[in-house]
């Protein structure tokens, strides 16, 4: 009887925990971006900056979104951090997104929720010097990669 009580106080409380989870928050893009990436050789950095965004935001509670943009090559983190904080209302940013003149810039954003809050993650990539680019021709833009994960 003990054991059937326990059982059923876990079964409670992991399905209060997924259904207060959320839905991932669905994030618009600033102007100018595009889905559609030109080829080139720097497919690979952008796939693994990806994946670790991903990896991130992935959680028991769900899968997170992701998404891949192309912006142009003069795109300021603050532009992006504008946008991107807009749609966010309420929300605290994680961090300092400040440029800093790094290669890639990280932003993030938690919901002011008690229990599980979403997150929102945002990362710039720029070319790399032009000294390294016999590796990874990038042609000229500016990546963002925007990511959602459940509470």
């Amino acid at each position: 009887m003990v054991t059937a009580g326990c059982l059923l106080t876990l079964a409670t409380i992991t399905g209060v925990r997924w259904l207060a989870a959320g839905d991932s928050v669905v994030i618009v893009p600033p102007a100018g971006a595009t889905e559609r990436l030109p080829e080139g050789g720097y497919e690979s950095v952008v796939d693994n900056e990806t994946a670790d965004v991903y990896r991130i935001l992935d959680s028991d509670r769900g899968k997170p979104a992701v998404g891949v943009y192309a912006m142009p090559p003069a795109t300021t983190p603050d532009q992006v951090v504008a946008v991107v904080a807009g749609q966010l209302d309420g929300w605290r940013q994680r961090g300092d997104c400040a440029d800093t003149g790094k290669r890639v810039i990280s932003c993030r954003w938690e919901e002011q929720a008690r229990w599980w809050p979403r997150t929102v993650r945002v990362e710039l990539m720029r070319p790399p010097p032009t000294d390294l680019q016999e590796n990874y021709p990038w042609p000229d833009i500016t990546v963002l990669i925007i990511g959602s994960g459940r509470g």
